[in-house]
């Protein structure tokens, strides 16, 4: 009898999640530059928010599954997700070092290949161009939306009881 395949992370494959990061895309590629207004800053808070924490749970299953160590979906998991999501995007908001630790960081993240070579040169990532980011405490008022991830990723690996 052959195996069945193992699905991992359901909860991003779920239409919310979807929809969520091609909102974020238009929003932060199209909308806020041709519309910059502050629904379009709050509108990539909550679109974020609600496919980050999927996202985080997708990409520690693939290397769980890569190193063998895969055992199913996790509840566990799919909080501290959430709870990490939500830690760091407060700090960011609130908190100016990790504000610029994050500039600089999906900077790094966004262009590998230079940080490569600055860290390479100059042993640090002191000289890698900074994202924007513009730190705003009442973006505090998207943390909701990690219920929503949350809920979604619950029912998917289908926990119905704590």
């Amino acid at each position: 009898m052959k195996a069945q395949p193992v699905q991992l992370a359901p909860g991003l494959m779920h239409p919310v999640p979807i929809l969520a990061i091609s909102v974020l895309l238009a929003n932060d590629h199209l909308l806020k530059s041709n519309w910059g207004h502050p629904i379009t800053g709050k509108l990539s808070d909550f679109a974020g928010l609600l496919f980050f924490p999927l996202l985080l749970v997708a990409l520690i299953e693939v290397g769980q599954a890569a190193c063998r160590c895969y055992r199913g979906p996790s509840h566990r998991l799919l909080v501290g997700s959430a709870l990490a999501t939500g830690v760091v995007f407060a700090l960011v908001q609130v908190f100016s070092p990790m504000t610029e630790l994050y500039r600089v960081g999906l900077a790094a993240l966004q262009r590998p290949g230079l940080a490569l070579d600055i860290v390479l040169t100059t042993g640090s990532l002191e000289g890698m161009p900074r994202v924007q980011v513009t730190p705003d405490p009442t973006d505090l008022l998207a943390l909701p939306a990690l219920g929503v991830a949350y809920l979604i990723g619950r029912r998917a690996i289908g926990v119905t009881s704590d």
